[in-house]
């Protein structure tokens, strides 16, 4: 057996480790197992096949044993971080990963944020866009969204405590109950609705649960705005 063919086998079967502990055939270019530079290996075997150089016995017994593997860089990275998000998703039970987050040294909120910018640009294919919207039910394409609107469901809440104890919905900026700065949140609110921000249905939510909001307040000419307070 030839050297090359030495380090052929070497690294399959390093590779076969390397699927047993992390699900997949594409592991990152700085990837080890066991001291075995797994990662620099699948991706000299890659740079083989694209300039002809793998013969065919050899790529079907990569294809053969790996059924994952990928040829392409770029589908098998989206690989790695699919893989990946499985895993996160696993651990922490949702798909919304922090954006510096690092799972077993892939940068998975880096990938995260490149997909969703696919997505925004139309580079996605509705093949990947449905896979991620099968498989992790509480993906957003846009989190700053989702964000958006889990604060705006505190602010409706906490309005209507404030509401409870004081008979009114217009509360002074400097107003906190329970913790939360209930006036700063309507001024906000008051703010994205002269500016054009707030949507029909957040506009309607609003003047439906509290009937006696007021986009735009006025007091006496000594008391100047409530929006000024």
């Amino acid at each position: 057996m030839s050297s090359y063919e030495e380090r052929f086998e070497a690294g399959l079967a390093h590779l076969h480790r390397y699927v047993a502990a992390h699900g997949s055939s594409s592991p990152p270019h700085g990837s080890t197992i066991d001291g075995f530079l797994i990662g620099s290996w699948v991706g000299s075997r890659r740079t083989e096949y694209r300039r002809g150089r793998l013969s065919a016995e050899r790529i079907r017994r990569i294809e053969t044993e790996f059924p994952d593997w990928r040829w392409n860089v770029r589908e098998a990275m989206f690989d790695v971080g699919l893989a990946h998000l499985r895993r996160y998703v696993a651990t922490h039970g949702t798909s919304r990963v922090g954006y510096d987050e690092v799972v077993d040294g892939f940068p998975l909120g880096q990938w995260t944020r490149d997909r969703r910018a696919d997505f925004r640009t139309g580079r996605l294919s509705a093949e990947r866009i449905e896979v991620f919207e099968r498989e992790f039910p509480d993906w957003q394409w846009t989190p700053q969204t989702a964000v958006f609107a889990a604060a705006f469901e505190t602010g409706i809440g906490h309005l209507h405590r404030y509401v409870a104890a004081h008979g009114t919905p217009n509360a002074p900026r400097r107003d906190v109950i329970d913790g939360f700065p209930i006036g700063t949140w309507i001024q906000s609110r008051r703010a994205d609705y002269r500016k054009g921000r707030l949507s029909a249905e957040r506009i309607r939510r609003i003047e439906t649960e509290f009937p006696d909001w007021q986009w735009t307040i006025r007091t006496s000419s000594t008391q100047g705005t409530i929006g000024g307070l």
